[in-house]
């Protein structure tokens, strides 16, 4: 478990720390099975906020702050003055004010981060944090080398240097390995064995992920994997090929067949036969798929169980803050280790600081480990597959491979809200595959509907609301399910900075993106109604709740508002645009920059639009067809 002192010492003013277990105390009050918030769930929220980002801990006072001051414009007293049921009620008005609710649904998140993944409440609702000992030391891993323990030469020469060992990069090491070239992986982020995955999701978003903020119309918190597999390695195993209009959909703006169904499909056949994609037993996708098909079938729409990448899963774990088991193979697996047993090294906790260049051409990488050690790899090719927000950043800190001004546009990021429903029969969600089953009948209008089982300490992120109607919805936890709907969104955003540390990108959903939420959010309480549900709730400020077809009749004809939806997203894609025109695209088709020979980017920043699926396939089949370009180029 991830040591969170809750008695460290507080840089919250007095006024702030007043303020903050006000806060607190009214939006976790506590049920019979879960312990109310006190000053610990704020000591734990200030300490986790500076592990996670220690820029953000300042803020987060000022936030508390400014909170309890907003409560005098509307009741004449502060937010700590007030009566407990007079705090509810101001919390319930904030929850639709275009004012309030974005700042409260961050620090409200925040909070139920600190709290419900404390060991004590995961205990109290029935959870255990994991334990695995004695995990198997391959030999492979006498390859994987910390950069600052690397007491070889300052310099390494090779074939090819990649940068990045996610779907991206692993994928590129691999496939030049395989045909007999020297390879060196820089990885930013450590190697994880299974034992470090104990199910806590602070852990998981302060070791395993590289956090960024989207800001915009619609503030969207918006998560990377940083470590050996990158976000491989801590999703959810969905293992989805692109649709196949979207493909058909790049063949006509850039010019090509190269990326047709027939062209892609020996490096989808490929992946999917290294990554061993298999339907999962429908005994581990739990009653959720029962749910969806009563639902489903009721209106004759296409449903079905999700293709992943984990032979053997039996649902032991949750999935996005990483596989105990070792059942789900991402690149850390499936990939890296074949490798590094055909003599590729990787070097971890090596950040990469700037290309190095001879004569007009990309010839390695410099990179700085956390001690401030420099090692140079020089390489016939550089290959950066940093992902859709860190692989701009570089370019952009670099100053290369922008002659188009295209390097940090264009950014989708499949924006991602939720729909629960409480159901009479206890499903106990978290027992199950979290992401194993799907409804795909709005594919093409840009909805997905698929399974979201939470686990006990992250089931409270599903309800973007506070107080008694928190606790309320808590209380039937053993018979709820969800849906996430994953938008396959007509907007783009861009990445220019970082911020202490941590990337910040502007995005706003479009009209459009608005309405397919709302029509995912309407489908999914279609479903459920359908399948016996006895209230529905979206994930949406201000609740809109819905306990009858009543409910969702009025609710069909409600307008939503960008700032109410409670978003997320795992999937950013289209920073480092691909296309024929050095002046409108930052890569050709074969993923080599425009301007500088030599320099590759593979990785979701060069995929050519959203997919409206999870991306890890499309990126894979991508680089496995970029990686024989590279190798015929060495």
């Amino acid at each position: 478990m991830l040591d969170l002192p809750e008695h460290a010492e507080s840089h919250l003013t007095a006024q702030e720390l007043r303020a903050g277990i006000a806060l607190v105390e009214a939006m976790i009050p506590g049920s019979a099975t879960i312990p109310a918030a006190d000053e610990r769930t704020l000591r734990r929220a200030e300490n986790m906020v500076r592990f996670w980002a220690d820029g953000a801990a300042r803020p987060f006072g000022m936030v508390l702050r400014a909170l309890d001051l907003a409560a005098v414009l509307q009741t004449g007293r502060p937010f700590h003055a007030l009566t407990r049921e007079r705090q509810d009620s101001l919390l319930h008005n904030w929850e639709h004010s275009p004012i309030h609710s974005a700042p409260l649904n961050l620090l409200s998140t925040l909070l139920k981060f600190a709290h419900f993944d404390a060991e004590h409440t995961y205990e109290r609702q029935g959870g255990k944090f994991k334990v695995v000992k004695a995990v198997e030391r391959p030999r492979y891993m006498d390859q994987i080398i910390s950069a600052s323990e690397w007491e070889g030469d300052e310099t390494i020469e090779c074939d090819a240097v990649v940068i990045g060992t996610g779907a991206g990069g692993a994928v590129v090491g691999r496939e030049l390995a395989v045909r007999g070239h020297a390879v060196v992986f820089v990885e930013e982020g450590e190697h994880y064995k299974r034992d470090a995955y104990n199910g806590s999701m602070i852990r998981a978003h302060g070791i395993f992920y590289r956090n960024a903020l989207a800001i915009g119309n619609a503030p969207m918190p918006t998560f990377m994997g940083k470590m050996m597999g990158g976000s491989t390695a801590v999703n959810g195993g969905t293992s989805l090929r692109p649709p196949p209009w979207v493909l058909d959909q790049w063949c006509e703006t850039l010019r090509t067949d190269a990326f047709s169904q027939e062209n892609m499909r020996p490096f989808f056949e490929r992946v999917e036969g290294i990554l061993n994609v298999s339907t999962p037993e429908r005994k581990h996708i739990g009653p959720i798929a029962d749910i969806m098909d009563r639902g489903c079938d009721a209106f004759g729409w296409s449903r079905g169980p999700i293709p992943r990448n984990a032979v053997g899963c039996e649902g032991a774990g949750f999935c996005d803050f990483g596989c105990p088991t070792g059942a789900k193979r991402g690149t850390d697996i499936a990939y890296v280790p074949d490798a590094l047993e055909r003599g590729a090294l990787a070097l971890t906790g090596l950040r990469a600081e700037r290309v190095l260049k001879e004569n007009g051409r990309a010839v390695g990488v410099e990179g700085v480990a956390s001690n401030g050690k420099r090692i140079r790899i020089r390489a016939k090719v550089t290959v950066l597959a940093g992902g859709a927000v860190p692989t701009p950043l570089f370019l952009l800190k670099n100053s290369l491979c922008n002659s188009s001004g295209e390097v940090g546009r264009n950014l989708t990021l499949h924006p991602s809200g939720a729909v629960s429903a409480m159901f009479d029969e206890e499903l106990h969600p978290h027992r199950y595959i979290p992401q194993a089953y799907l409804c795909d009948e709005f594919l093409k209008q840009g909805v997905l509907l698929s399974g979201a089982q939470p686990d006990l300490n992250i089931g409270a992120i599903l309800f973007p609301f506070t107080g008694r109607r928190l606790m309320e919805a808590m209380s039937g936890m053993s018979n709820l399910t969800a849906f996430g709907v994953v938008l396959r969104d007509t907007g783009t955003g861009t990445v220019r900075f970082e911020l202490n540390g941590t990337p910040i990108v502007t995005y706003s959903l479009t009209p459009r993106d608005v309405e397919n939420m709302h029509l995912g959010i309407v489908r999914s309480a279609e479903i459920f109604f359908a399948a016996g549900a006895r209230r529905v709730l979206p994930s949406l400020m201000g609740g809109h709740f819905m306990n009858n077809l009543d409910d969702l009749e009025r609710f069909r004809t409600t307008k939503l508002r960008a700032g109410s939806i409670a978003l997320t997203s795992y999937h950013p894609l289209g920073t480092c645009k691909m296309g024929r025109d050095p002046k409108k695209s930052v890569v050709g088709l074969d993923h080599q920059a425009h301007d500088l020979p030599g320099f590759y980017v593979v990785d979701g920043s060069t995929v050519p639009s959203a997919l409206g699926v999870n991306p890890q396939i499309t990126i894979m089949a991508m680089a496995t067809r970029a990686a024989i370009g590279i190798a015929d180029a060495i």
